[in-house]
């Protein structure tokens, strides 16, 4: 098992919790296979020199789990025959093409034009606030309106919102999941998943593009355009209607100067 760290440079504020400063992880090498290691401390993943030393002595967490998961199955070929769904825009600028925008409150600018996505992070008291004074007709789902709880989530359902859940397996009083295969299998439920990146390297993406494959929903799998280029973020694509095309990084993968794990 081998190991290559990196560090991501946002564009802008990630959230109001990561802030803009650069992201740290790291590439993992299992035999052919490749995947990534991005964890979110701000969100109560281990911090990264924890998760690489666990994985060193075979312990594994839900982000390394996963990790180790989508190496096993990368092959140059994987996305032959299969249809990446579209995504949404990351963001309050979606360029032409983007029918659908997931913009961070409280703060985001809503831009006009597209349907939105407002992710409140469970900020009851923003969510509250802002409720009556967000335009209803062009809102897809607010995730995480405040922290589940399904009564609370029953009563503020009245409003009129659609409500979608991230990180968390759930259907009472939730209407859309939003799934991370970076940290979690994907579901079987009855209700609309939403598959999206961790915000994580462009390997991480391809990770959630695969698991998010045949999907008919319009999922979030472009997250690249939130970082400064580097030679993997320069390969990726978008197509006109707004589906990562996957890009072939073999030559990339195999100049990095890994380091065993």
């Amino acid at each position: 098992m081998w190991i290559w760290r990196y560090s991501l440079k946002p564009r802008r504020a990630l959230s109001a919790l990561a802030g803009d400063a650069p992201r740290a992880g790291a590439l993992l090498r299992v035999g052919d296979g490749f995947a990534d290691v991005h964890p979110w401390p701000e969100l109560g993943d281990a911090p990264l020199d924890e998760q690489l030393a666990m994985l060193a002595r075979g312990e594994t967490t839900p982000l390394t789990r996963r990790s180790l998961w989508f190496a096993s199955v990368w092959r140059r070929e994987m996305f032959d025959g299969l249809t990446i769904p579209r995504s949404h825009w990351p963001g309050s600028d979606p360029p032409e093409g983007f029918e659908i925008a997931k913009v961070k409150m409280p703060g985001g600018a809503l831009p006009d034009r597209v349907r939105l996505r407002l992710d409140f992070n469970g900020d009851g008291d923003a969510f509250a606030r802002l409720a009556t004074t967000l335009p209803r007709e062009r809102i897809d789902f607010v995730e995480d309106p405040c922290p589940y709880d399904p009564a609370r989530w029953r009563e503020i359902r009245r409003l009129g919102f659609r409500f979608a859940l991230d990180r968390v397996v759930a259907t009472d009083a939730v209407d859309v999941l939003v799934v991370k295969p970076a940290i979690q299998d994907v579901p079987q439920a009855d209700i609309p998943i939403i598959i999206t990146s961790y915000m994580d390297h462009p390997i991480g993406q391809l990770h959630a593009a695969y698991a998010a494959a045949n999907s008919t929903e319009t999922c979030g799998l472009v997250t690249h355009v939130l970082y400064e280029n580097d030679p993997f973020i320069e390969r990726m694509r978008v197509s006109a209607d707004t589906r990562l095309i996957p890009p072939d990084f073999t030559d990339l993968l195999e100049a990095l100067p890994w380091k065993r794990l």
